[in-house]
């Protein structure tokens, strides 16, 4: 039997037709697939660095609490492991009564200028009555360092300081009143005070 010459025309346009519909079908499932699969995504806008804090700075050796070439210790913090002449440096007499010094007291004929060892947040300003003008400074490694009897101050509480930067000007005070112009230095770790001289000129890291 021979097939009409119009069969083959129309069977290949049915072939044609078939394939396009179901290639339609097939990319209108595949993508109705992938939309469910994208409503599971959460997209952020934040990149790794937004968070980034920077725990050490790269110059984290700790520096002398000031600048000047005739300042000198008038005294020392009292340590149980120092020998007797030592502790008798290390002692505070005042109204009668003797103490053990906190901290060390850096002393000068003129005033000195009062720098940061480390960078770190100013967490308080504050005047006491016996230290005077008093300075905190919170840094990482949970190091706090402390400036006291200073004539003036030039941060402010909350300020971001940076390393050997000028927090304020020596002076005095009335329990240290015999020392004339000087900084009375205080550090403290972990909320524990320890002796200045035991971290001045370390690695933030090694304390």
């Amino acid at each position: 039997m021979k097939l009409k010459s119009f069969v083959f025309p129309v069977l290949y346009i049915s072939l044609i037709f078939t394939v396009i519909v179901g290639l339609y079908f097939t990319s209108k499932v595949l993508k109705q697939s992938d939309n469910n699969s994208l409503k599971d995504i959460t997209y952020v806008s934040k990149t790794i660095l937004d968070n980034t804090i920077p725990v050490i700075s790269v110059d984290d050796t700790i520096s002398n609490p000031y600048t000047g070439d005739n300042v000198k210790i008038a005294r020392y913090f009292y340590n149980l492991e120092d020998d007797m002449d030592r502790q008798k440096e290390s002692i505070v007499y005042y109204n009668d009564t003797y103490m053990q010094s906190s901290g060390i007291d850096y002393t000068s004929e003129n005033s000195f200028d009062v720098i940061s060892i480390l960078e770190g947040v100013v967490i308080d300003i504050k005047e006491d009555e016996l230290l005077g003008k008093i300075v905190e400074i919170k840094h990482t490694n949970e190091l706090v360092s402390s400036y006291a009897g200073l004539s003036e101050i030039n941060v402010s509480k909350g300020e971001n300081i940076t390393k050997d930067m000028k927090i304020g000007k020596s002076g005095s005070n009335k329990i240290n009143e015999s020392l004339g112009n000087h900084l009375h230095f205080e550090v403290y770790k972990n909320g524990v005070n320890i002796d200045p001289l035991k971290v001045i000129g370390k690695k933030l890291g090694d304390i």
